[in-house]
């Protein structure tokens, strides 16, 4: 991948926490975060021009966009679609849509397979594999009565305090922060994107129906 790429803007809004990270044209990368608590509305554009001024360039030096699709919190995901779709309606830059649990399946340091898990409420988990940031499986959201126990210890990584409830499921801690395990996700894999293919537009990855959408189902 050619240095034309750069300057990244990455942002992922799938947690209670936003993150983002930017590459700068040398390819120097700035991290950053907002804080527990405070709405995302009113964090996500202060946060990314944060970055911008950290690596004194502008939105119009921009090349590329990352989003962190989801699946995760269904406000958290649809503010950072539309504040990225805002961001892009005058630059149309291309954007790359990222699994947010493969951010997260980067917070930890290993070389194996390790199964990341996130609550979705509702007796409800976000089920992804992965092996140094690519899936192995497709992600999904699995009621937890329908996960099957596995036979022999299953590694798993979750970015909350929820954990499995079934035996033989073995947690591991994070220890890299949601900022720079993106960055590391993006460093990992930008020599395989052809961002001449990417949409100007991208659209949150749920995987969970709405309530709307279940009460239809059982009408």
């Amino acid at each position: 991948m050619s240095s034309s790429v750069y300057p990244i803007l990455a942002l992922d809004v799938s947690t209670p926490i936003a993150y983002a990270c930017l590459f700068s044209s040398t390819k120097h990368i700035f991290h950053a975060q907002g804080k527990m608590g405070k709405q995302h509305s009113q964090t996500v554009l202060p946060l990314l021009e944060g970055l911008l001024k950290d690596a004194d360039i502008t939105w119009a030096d921009l090349k590329l966009l990352v989003l962190g699709q989801g699946p995760g919190s269904f406000t958290g995901l649809r503010i950072a679609a539309a504040s990225i779709s805002g961001i892009n309606a005058s630059l149309k830059l291309p954007i790359w849509g990222i699994s947010s649990l493969a951010i997260t399946a980067m917070q930890v340091q290993s070389d194996k397979i390790i199964w990341v898990v996130e609550d979705a409420r509702a007796h409800e988990i976000f089920l992804g594999c992965y092996q140094k940031g690519i899936a192995q499986k497709q992600d999904v959201c699995v009621h937890i009565e329908n996960l099957h126990t596995p036979s022999t210890p299953m590694p798993y990584v979750c970015n909350s305090d929820f954990r499995m409830p079934e035996q033989n499921w073995a947690h591991i801690p994070c220890v890299h922060d949601r900022a720079h395990a993106m960055s590391r996700l993006i460093q990992q894999n930008i020599e395989n994107i052809n961002t001449q293919a990417l949409p100007t537009e991208v659209q949150p990855v749920y995987l969970q129906l709405s309530q709307a959408e279940r009460q239809l189902k059982h009408v």
